[in-house]
This record gives structure tokens, C-alpha cells and sequence, in this order.
């Protein structure tokens, strides 16, 4: 009779176990679909406590489930304006589910975002060496390349940032973004017909805001090179094309009287 009642007991416990299993896996899922619920409405701190939530019910354990909500939870920390710990989530998405190129180009963006110009620049090195290999999108990688590089300026590293350009255009991966941003540089290095050949580049290349930016610093380097007319040239089509603006307006006074 002893064994018996042991034996129900045991049994009872197990589907109790079971049971509470069942209702937190529930509670996870509800929670889970609130949390995206959340991100679609705007609400995305309310998303990240119902995401959190739904980790904790989880106890430490990671599987399909834990990963979904973690890349749930990195989407509400980039649009809240959290890169820092967007960029942390995909750091543990890349531990517990492998370095895949989507959380390293995730967290790339994130960091570059956030001003961490180290990991941005780590990350990009390992995307930028699979576009070589073919295993990545060139396209992306050629936005990457603007915007890293954009980083490493604002973090006062012009050289690495210029190193980076230039390599993308050596291998074919510049956007038109980088062509301006090569275009610059050679611009503060005094070197306007290098400059207005890259600017011409990304002219190519480029279409929308880009080469409003374009348009605009090769008349400029137009202009430096003594070019007169032909830089009013350029500043008439650009305001033609983009519409006046007051510094354009005031390089087509200057020009006009040349």
C-alpha cells in the first residue's frame, strides 16, 4: 500500500511539473505576442518589459522560443533608440545561435548608431570579407561602407575611415555615398580634380539625395579649381534640379561677378 501511494504521489508531482511547464510556455507565448503587438503600435519600452518578461518566465533556459523573443526584443531596443542595448541583445543572439551575417550586420548598425566605432568597424571587416567572397550582399555592404566610415569620423579616425573608402572603391563595393565621402576628403587635402573626378563617379552611380550632395560639392570643386563659369554652370543645374538654397544662392552671387 506504501509503494502504491509513493508511486501516485510521484506521479502526481510529474504532472504537476508538467502542467506549470505547459502554463509558462502559455504565459511566454501571450506575453511574446503582446510584446509584438507593442512594436507594432509605437509602444516599444512597453514591448521590451513584456519581452523581458517573457525571457525571465523562461529560467535561464535558450531555445527557438528564447531566440524569437530576443530578436523581438533587439527590434524594440533599435526603434526605442536603445542602440547600445540593441547592439548588446544581437551580441547574445550571436552567442546562443551562432554568428550568423544577420545579427553581425544588425549589430553593426546598432553600434554604429550608438558611436561604438570599435565593434562597428570589427563587424564590418567580417561582412565586407564575405561580400568578397560572395556570401554577402554587395549592395548592403556598400551602404555599410558610408556609414562605418561616417563613424570612424565622428570619432576623429579620418585616416581609417578614408582607408575603408578607398579600398570599397578598389574592389568595385562603392556607393555613391563613399564616392562624396572620397570626394571630401580629397577636397580638404586641397585636391580639387581629384575630388571632382570622384564626385563624377558617384554621379554615375547614384540617383535621390545622394546626388543632390554630389552635385553640389562638384561645383564647389569646380569652383576651387578657378572654374568659373562652368562651376555657375553646375550650381544653376543643381538649383534646377533640387531647388534654391542659401548657400547656392550666395556661390551663384560670388560666381556671376568672376
Amino acid at each position: 500500500m506504501k509503494k502504491k501511494i509513493l508511486w501516485i504521489s510521484i506521479c502526481a508531482g510529474i504532472l504537476a511539473a508538467a502542467a506549470g511547464c505547459g502554463s509558462s510556455t502559455a504565459e511566454r507565448q501571450a506575453l511574446r505576442l503582446q510584446g509584438i503587438e507593442k512594436i507594432d503600435a509605437g509602444d516599444y519600452s512597453g514591448a521590451i518589459s513584456d519581452l523581458d518578461q517573457a525571457l525571465s518566465l523562461g529560467r535561464g533556459s535558450v531555445g527557438e522560443l528564447e531566440v524569437d523573443i530576443l530578436k523581438y526584443r533587439a527590434e524594440a531596443e533599435y526603434l526605442a533608440g536603445d542602440y547600445s542595448a540593441a547592439a548588446h541583445t544581437y551580441d547574445i543572439l550571436m552567442q546562443v545561435d551562432g554568428e550568423r551575417s544577420e545579427y553581425v550586420r544588425l549589430r553593426c548598425i546598432s553600434s554604429i548608431r550608438s558611436g561604438d566605432a570599435d565593434t562597428a568597424l570589427e563587424d564590418f571587416m567580417t561582412l565586407y570579407e564575405a561580400a568578397k567572397s560572395g556570401k554577402e550582399s554587395d549592395a548592403e555592404i556598400g551602404s555599410l561602407v558610408a556609414d562605418v566610415g561616417k563613424a570612424l569620423e565622428d570619432a576623429g579616425r579620418q585616416a581609417e575611415a578614408m582607408e575603408i573608402y578607398q579600398q570599397a572603391e578598389t574592389d568595385g563595393l562603392a556607393s555613391a555615398e563613399v564616392y562624396n565621402s572620397i570626394g571630401m576628403g580629397q577636397m580638404e587635402e586641397g585636391d580639387y580634380a581629384s575630388a571632382l573626378e570622384f564626385f563624377e563617379k558617384g554621379l554615375e552611380s547614384s540617383d535621390g539625395q545622394a546626388n543632390a550632395d554630389l552635385m553640389f560639392n562638384r561645383a564647389v570643386a569646380l569652383e576651387y579649381q578657378g572654374n568659373y563659369e562652368e562651376a555657375l554652370a553646375a550650381f544653376e543645374e543643381y538649383t534646377a534640379r533640387f531647388g534654391q538654397d542659401e548657400q547656392a544662392e550666395h556661390e551663384m552671387e560670388f560666381l556671376r561677378t568672376r
